[in-house]
């Protein structure tokens, strides 16, 4: 539904940047054909809005922590990296991202079945530390929950985890 919505709003600008560069172009340059200064419009308004959505989605603001429950949020705006969530005996691919309020573990398809999201509010950290390996991390939760992830540079996702815990929230 958001790849939808993206592709209208992109094709909403490039029409409007289309029609006023035609008008702009036969106004300026009434000696060409009003083709060839459409075709010159359209190719025009097409790069601006190319380069106007690569602005908004890069500007975009980040979004409500309450869409975690309902949609599916856009996981390629927060900061984040490859990490294997384990349960159990089992080790869960996926990545894990930092969310403005929560740590949220999205894990990758897994037999055409998709899982659920894990999501863990900074306020409900209790300690991150060195986990049971040299790759991994340890997360301990109020109610005396622990996760464990294999993630790279884990000195860096302690000390950000770490960070974002002592973080008042708005």
């Amino acid at each position: 539904m958001i790849m939808v919505v993206k592709f209208l709003i992109f094709l909403l600008i490039w029409i409007l940047l289309t029609a006023f560069g035609t008008f702009m172009g036969y106004g300026l340059f009434p000696d060409n054909p009003i083709f060839v200064t459409g075709v010159i419009a359209c190719l025009i308004a097409w790069v601006i809005a190319i380069i106007i959505m690569v602005l908004r989605s890069v500007t975009k603001g980040e979004i409500d922590t309450q869409k975690l429950d309902g949609g599916d949020p856009d996981y390629e705006a927060y900061p984040g990296d490859v990490a294997n969530h384990s349960v159990g005996t089992e080790d869960i691919g996926g990545h894990l991202y930092f969310f403005p309020e929560s740590l949220v573990f999205h894990p990758l398809k897994k037999d055409d079945v998709q899982l659920k999201d894990w999501i863990l509010p900074y306020k409900d950290i209790t300690d991150v530390r060195q986990g049971p390996a040299i790759n991994k991390i340890l997360i301990e939760s109020k109610g005396g929950f622990s996760d464990v992830f294999a993630v790279h540079s884990k000195d860096k996702w302690i000390n950000r985890i770490r960070g974002k815990m002592k973080q008042k929230p708005n």
